[in-house]
């Protein structure tokens, strides 16, 4: 809280210093001698005014008409609603996850990940790696992966990118998350593939001959739906680097199904733009819509190089036994192929449905507290049951992408513990934990993990960021169709 009226108090200090300065500065130089009421005036009712002028000023700019985006660009312009500030009826917008994918250190089959999580299966020692002193690092490391190999496929493939594209020039982590990315932007391909084929024979049905051909939904016709992809990476990664992952998404999506043309957006990974901040602005957009969308959301990243070692270890910020709060070195993707919400285009009988993310800021780092509090995560947790009308005892699970550092596990622990005594300690998953640090991919490998849950179950799961010192973040996972009540024990 004190942090907080810092900037304020300064600014208002400066404003008073700056007009009596002048003021006096004034009367100096002009020889006046000033009376009470130009004291008064000029020292105290001037300066205040001056603040009363910025504050209303701030507050007519901060307020405005919602601006009308185009399609492409309709995710940036749903940035500025929020889940505090959103009405009852946005906080019950949702939207059907069709498809989901996983690939990390764990494998790529969610259920698998899912039962290394509840293990707490750690992170493996690499030789490949090796910190400052020649020790072979403990990682989260996919295996089968050449850096070598898709450097020469980007080299070959992207021969039309900008002069300022060079594959050489590529470390290995941006590879390897490159193509990370890839294999789950493939399966989600094929997965909207098969959504738009059924949607295709669902309007053949309803108006035979008249949209679609053969099964097949006819792009440029009425019916088409949007096709988005949305990528988040890195903020370390260089805007040169965002624009080589564009293009290769690209060009997978056409080699995929070159009668469809996908929209692609890149965002970069920084306070603010997690994943479900991401998924969250998804949401908004597909109900802006029209017509109906399919979108894609992945996000990836990697920290298994040894050029990224060297910096994190410059930076301290690499683990340790001396440094038990570091990284943990790691790297997945994960994505999610979504509609909106009762779209009957794509509508699917055993559906998982996601809510919108309440999201906000702790007062006190995390890093710094002495003891856990998870009081925001308990209010946002009872701000998303609410808005599903839902009682705490119908969550069944609680995916966070806490990791191995004590602070994190403890505020999630004490959510569990206060607001949902019901959860089996094995069914309260850190992610991070098992797999390393995933930076841009950890809340959205989280959400993955958390919808597998709630399809294979038909129960609802809470899914929490945890991983910055003071941001906190939350969305609801959940089936379609309530499922029925589990009955009590006697």
């Amino acid at each position: 809280m004190l942090a907080r009226l810092v900037k304020p108090t300064l600014m208002f200090s400066a404003v008073f210093i700056t007009v009596w300065v002048i003021v006096v500065v004034y009367w100096n130089y002009t020889a006046r001698m000033p009376s009470t009421s130009d004291i008064a005036l000029y020292l105290v009712v001037l300066p205040l005014a001056l603040v009363v002028f910025y504050l209303l000023l701030r507050r007519i700019f901060a307020i405005g008409p919602p601006a009308v985006a185009s399609p492409a660009a309709s995710v940036t312009a749903a940035a500025t609603s929020t889940g505090a500030a959103a009405d009852a009826t946005q906080e019950r917008l949702q939207m059907a996850v069709l498809a989901l994918s996983l690939h990390t250190p764990r494998g790529n089959d969610a259920d698998a990940v899912a039962t290394a999580v509840v293990q707490a299966r750690a992170p493996e020692l690499v030789p490949e790696l090796r910190d400052g002193e020649g020790f072979p690092m403990l990682a989260g490391c996919v295996a089968g992966i050449d850096p070598n190999e898709l450097r020469e496929h980007l080299r070959e493939s992207l021969r039309p990118a900008p002069e300022a594209f060079n594959a050489d020039a590529l470390t290995d982590d941006r590879l390897r998350a490159i193509h990370l990315m890839s294999d789950v932007l493939q399966e989600l391909l094929a997965s909207a593939t098969d959504a738009l084929l059924n949607a295709g024979d669902a309007l053949s049905v309803r108006a035979p001959g008249r949209f679609v051909s053969s099964g097949a939904i006819v792009p440029g016709s009425a019916s088409a739906p949007q096709l988005c992809i949305s990528l988040l990476l890195p903020g370390a990664w260089s805007e040169s680097e965002r624009a080589v992952a564009t293009q290769w998404v690209q060009q997978l999506a056409r080699e995929a199904d070159p009668s469809q043309h996908w929209t692609v957006d890149c965002f970069k990974s920084e306070a603010g733009v997690s994943a479900m901040a991401l998924l969250d602005r998804i949401n908004l957009a597909l109900h802006r819509e029209q017509r109906p969308a399919l979108w894609m959301a992945v996000a990836a990243d990697s920290a298994i190089s040894n050029e990224c070692i060297a910096r994190w270890e410059a930076e301290g910020l690499l683990h340790s036994a001396a440094r038990r709060n570091g990284h943990v070195p790691g790297e997945a993707a994960a994505g999610l192929l979504l509609a909106r919400a009762g779209d009957a285009l794509f509508a699917q009988p055993h559906a998982v449905l996601l809510s919108r993310s309440a999201s906000g800021q702790r007062d006190e780092s995390a890093d710094t507290a002495r003891m856990p509090d998870a009081g925001l995560l308990d209010l946002f947790a009872q701000r998303l049951l609410a808005a599903s009308t839902l009682q705490p005892d119908a969550v069944d699970w609680v995916v966070s992408d806490a990791d191995h550092r004590t602070s994190r596990v403890t505020e999630v622990a004490k959510l569990v513990q206060e607001r949902l005594p019901h959860v089996p300690f094995e069914n309260n998953l850190s992610v991070c934990a098992s797999l390393g640090h995933l930076g841009a991919a950890a809340d959205m490998t989280a959400v993955a993990l958390a919808c597998h849950l709630a399809l294979r179950d038909s129960r609802y799961v809470l899914a929490l960021s945890v991983q910055d010192a003071r941001a906190r973040t939350a969305m609801l996972a959940g089936p379609a169709i309530p499922p029925s009540p589990v009955p009590q024990a006697t």
